[in-house]
């Protein structure tokens, strides 16, 4: 059944046009469907554009940084054809999950992809630091701790990154912002003062831009205690202001609606009784705030 905060902003990266997916995007999109979103924003991988960027699964299929160009302009060109066809049952946005690779350039090549491909929306995240990806394994996250001399190094500039990414692009969505969780659950480093106030930085910049937050229940799946981000991060962010959504961060047709019920649930847990979502009004993308309950 659908129902209005039912929404998800950051998710449907399908199979067939990222390799670490599963399933067609017409198959999510189903999926959206029968689980009952109001909203369901597809955000696609950008293509890297140089070749160092490229993930270990690009590279296994022989995938070059022209492969991936095309293969993006196919997504844009089908899930514009998507939108229309699921319209009488789902709204559908088409959006793309930036990057901040390469650090002097990833500005302008948010812009571009925005501009070129007439997005709706854009959600801004942070996979690598130093240009080191961090979240593909635990042997990258200690990798890329190690470049910068520790946990605590390492999320003080992951943040640093947050915050520029925020600032030069200006994301719609912030995409689960303690990312880093993933591999360091339960490191006290994780809240060290230093890391606190770091956060409380971007939350700022986040309320400044105008940015919703990713509550991204992804994580569940992942075996973390908590959607990102963590519950302290929740409560903070709610005190300053800055506005949530969900992310189901769907890599599958499994993956789709899974966890929003309990993203919902820590919400509320958290004395948040609303979500702001997006939505196309009158041609264009306005914010909408939704009723939890």
């Amino acid at each position: 059944m659908s129902e209005p905060w039912k929404v998800s902003l950051h998710g449907g990266h399908s199979g067939d046009f990222c390799e670490h997916g599963s399933d067609t995007l017409r198959e999510m999109l189903d999926a959206a469907v029968e689980y009952g979103y109001s909203t369901f924003g597809v955000t696609a991988h950008p293509p890297a554009t140089d070749p160092k960027f490229l993930y270990e699964e690009e590279v296994e299929a022989g995938l070059s940084v022209i492969d991936l160009a095309q293969k993006f302009n196919d997504y844009s060109a089908t899930c514009a054809e998507l939108v229309s066809q699921y319209s009488d049952r789902i709204e559908i946005l088409r959006g793309v999950e930036v990057e901040v690779v390469p650090e002097s350039s990833f500005a302008e090549s948010a812009a571009t992809l925005r501009i070129d491909y007439n997005l709706d929306y854009v959600v801004g995240s942070v996979h690598w630091v130093d240009e080191m990806p961090f979240d593909t394994s635990q042997k990258d996250f200690d990798k890329a701790l190690a470049n910068r001399g520790g946990l605590e190094l390492f999320l003080l500039r992951y943040y640093e990154l947050v915050g520029e990414m925020i600032e030069q692009v200006r994301p719609e969505v912030i995409g689960h912002l303690d990312l880093p969780r993933l591999f360091s659950e339960g490191r006290s480093e994780l809240d060290s003062d230093s890391v606190m106030k770091a956060v409380y930085t971007v939350l700022e910049s986040a309320k400044a831009n105008g940015c919703i937050l990713d509550l991204n229940v992804g994580a569940l799946s992942k075996g973390l205690a908590s959607p990102y981000p963590a519950p302290w991060t929740v409560q903070l962010a709610s005190e300053m202001g800055v506005q949530f959504c969900f992310g189901d961060d769907s890599h599958s047709v499994a993956q789709v609606g899974a966890g929003i019920e309990a993203g919902r649930a820590y919400l509320l847990e958290h004395g948040i009784e609303t979500i702001t979502t997006l939505t196309r009004e009158n041609g264009t993308i306005v914010k909408k705030i939704v009723p939890l309950r």
